[in-house]
Formats: C-alpha cells, sequence, structure tokens
C-alpha cells in the first residue's frame, strides 16, 4: 500500500476532521483512509451509472442483438478444416516429416 502525506493543511480543516475522528472513535488516519475510500467508490458508483444509461440507450437504437457465439464457432470450425489446422497448431503429420515420432 501507498503512503500519502498532505503539505498545507489548514489548522481549521485538520482539527475538524480530528473531531470527526474522536467522534467516530477512529484515528484520524482512518477516517483519511475512508474519505478517500468513499470518494474512489463513488467515482465508480457514477461511471457505472453512466454505462447502464449508455447501454440502455444502444439497446433502445438497435434492440436485442443476438448472440453471436454460434457464429463465431462456424466461422472458427470453417477457418480449421481450411487450414488443416486446429487452435494454431499444425497437425502431426506436417510437423513430423524427418520420422521422428512427436509427443
Amino acid at each position: 500500500m501507498a503512503d500519502i502525506k498532505v503539505r498545507g493543511v489548514p489548522d481549521h480543516i485538520f482539527e475538524w476532521h480530528k473531531r470527526a475522528a474522536r467522534r467516530e472513535g477512529i484515528s484520524l488516519e482512518e477516517r483519511m483512509r475512508r474519505l478517500l475510500q468513499e470518494e474512489y467508490l463513488e467515482c465508480r458508483r457514477e461511471l457505472v451509472s453512466e454505462l447502464d444509461a449508455l447501454c440502455a440507450k444502444l439497446a433502445r437504437r438497435t434492440g436485442t442483438l443476438p448472440d453471436s457465439t454460434p457464429l463465431i464457432r462456424e466461422a472458427r470450425e470453417e477457418m480449421e478444416s481450411r487450414f488443416d489446422v486446429r487452435g494454431g497448431r499444425k497437425r502431426r503429420s506436417e510437423v513430423a516429416r524427418s520420422g521422428r515420432r512427436t509427443a
């Protein structure tokens, strides 16, 4: 984990956070950690909300798109049969030309 040192914090702000931490029964350091975490989570929530809105807008515009998995499988099988390869590897008969055994 990283450490942060903040310089030049006005005294009244420092004292306010120090009193708030005391009221919450935590250290000033823990209070600062929580504030930073809350800010991060709030930004993430806003981003997720914006992305959800964008997805909804696209869905309204395009409707529900069909699942492309069958098309991808079909294209992959066609490529494998056309080029006589499976998963990017050449078949054993093409590799073992010198009569050596292959694993």
